[in-house]
């Protein structure tokens, strides 16, 4: 849960620099922000 709400937070800075600034960070952003979102959806769906 800790590491995907990371991968998340992360991602959602970056895609705000790729609005403002370069396009590779807007591209990261939105991956990184993918996959800290399965992150959290498949933690709170497989709860141990």
């Amino acid at each position: 849960m800790v590491i995907g709400g990371l991968f998340l937070l992360y991602g959602v800075i970056l895609i705000v620099a790729g609005l403002v600034g370069s396009v590779i960070n807007l591209w990261t952003g939105l991956a990184m922000a993918v996959f800290g979102g399965a992150f959290v959806v498949w933690a709170r769906i497989k709860r141990v």
